[in-house]
């Protein structure tokens, strides 16, 4: 036991940097959600509109920004499309991805069913001034109340969202 003590520490270490790493670096990626963005009309590819107040109205929805040029991404999408098959609000926004067809060709190809707004020449993602791809936002009720940014797992963003409903 004496031996495995200092490997379990410096596990601890390496653990609580790797934390406060992944915390400074959403700090410093932290998105802004524009002034008017909760009410906007956003079309989503499929031909449906919704807004960010309408699926989040009181439960906590999912944002993401992905491209398909998005290496992360093809490891993330399919965690929020398995959010969204759960019957978590999900809307993707597909960054600089090419056209509504493209779009859904690529989402068909990799079995990806998540409602996807088309932002081809990257304004919603300039609006909310977003730094890399993959960022995840929660929303509730219209409002941002999380992000996070790069790889996440599916239990992470699962036990997020439901932090988010019991605060928020």
């Amino acid at each position: 036991m004496k031996r495995l003590l200092p490997y379990l520490k410096s596990l601890i270490q390496a653990l609580l940097l790797f934390i406060l790493i992944s915390v400074a670096v959403d700090w410093w990626r932290k998105p802004n959600q524009p002034m008017q963005a909760s009410s906007d009309s956003l079309r989503v590819i499929n031909g449906s509109s919704t807004s960010l107040e309408t699926l989040s109205k009181e439960r906590v929805a999912v944002v993401y920004f992905w491209g398909t040029w998005c290496h992360i991404c093809s490891y993330t999408s399919p965690t929020i499309d398995r959010l969204h098959q759960n019957g978590i609000p999900t809307l993707g926004v597909a960054v600089h991805s090419g056209s509504d067809t493209e779009i859904q060709s690529y989402m068909k190809e990799h079995q990806l069913q998540f409602p996807t707004v088309n932002d081809s020449d990257d304004q919603l993602a300039a609006n909310w001034k977003i730094a890399v791809t993959p960022t995840i936002i929660l929303i509730k009720n219209g409002k941002m109340i999380h992000h996070t940014s790069g790889l996440s797992s599916y239990w992470g963003l699962r036990s997020r969202i439901w932090l988010m409903n019991l605060f928020y």
